[in-house]
């Protein structure tokens, strides 16, 4: 027999105008759509933060747009965004109780090809319900990140993690490679980060792809050690290197001087 729905309590406000929610929380994974971007653009800015490097952070919400929905070279493996939404009520989607320990995938299309992110626009990828353990949870940014074009009010934006397919000559099948995860503090702790990082290695397996890649600082131990915990092993063997700025431009030379000296 089917226990009752669980009404959640109403969110209250707490004194620094965020959001305080108790007992449960509801949350879905879906594609990202171009009016994320915004929410996308501020996550990036806080995982630059995090890691001390704003002033790395060249990328813009043009930018971003660019990679996800209008690419300038098509041609190229596009790009995938996920994001995290989070709400004290059920999603409309889920019509009925989603076990915390179950992860309910709709399948959809995932062809290697450019049309890859047309097809996954706004496709829900998992739903899920959290259990606080009378633990209350403080947004203080809720306001900041509520998801505006929601239907449903008390909508908001926890997280993203960005990737796209490419090529590897030590595999036989494609790659993901993992550009970002973030997920925003106060959801941190809770499984989010997991259940998103196991959202596309679900999908990397069920697809035929051979391994999924990424870049961890070596400062982060709390990260290192939650990825090798999920079974990834780290390389000794190879150094990141990368040819920018000048040194990048130095080469943007239509006469070709001195490449055959």
């Amino acid at each position: 027999m089917a226990s009752a729905p669980h009404l959640p309590t109403d969110p209250i406000s707490s004194p620094n105008n965020g959001k305080t929610f108790d007992q449960k929380r509801f949350a879905r994974i879906r594609v990202a759509t171009e009016s994320d971007v915004p929410h996308i653009y501020k996550l990036m800015q806080q995982l630059f933060a995090y890691h001390n490097i704003t002033h790395l952070l060249k990328s813009t919400e043009n930018s971003i747009a660019s990679a996800l929905f209008k690419p300038k070279f098509p041609h190229l493996s596009p790009v995938t965004a996920l994001v995290l939404e989070v709400s004290p009520y059920q999603f409309p989607y889920s019509t009925c109780k989603v076990d915390s320990n179950v992860i309910n995938f709709i399948e959809p299309p995932l062809p290697l090809s450019a049309d890859f992110d047309e097809n996954l626009q706004g496709v829900l990828l998992g739903v899920k319900e959290i259990d606080l353990d009378n633990m209350p949870l403080i947004d203080e940014e809720s306001e900041e990140f509520r998801d505006v074009k929601n239907q449903q009010d008390d909508v908001f934006i926890a997280g993203y993690v960005m990737f796209y397919p490419c090529f590897s000559s030590f595999f036989d099948n494609p790659v993901f490679h993992m550009e970002d995860l973030f997920i925003r503090e106060c959801y941190r702790g809770k499984g989010f980060g997991k259940w998103m990082f196991s959202t596309i290695a679900s999908k990397a397996a069920r697809m035929g792809f051979s391994s999924i890649d990424w870049i961890a600082s070596q400062w982060n131990k709390s990260a290192i050690q939650f990825y090798t915990q999920m079974g990834a092993r780290i390389s000794d063997d190879f150094r990141v290197l990368s040819l920018a700025g000048k040194a990048l431009e130095a080469f943007n030379d239509d006469s070709d001087k001195g490449l055959c000296s």
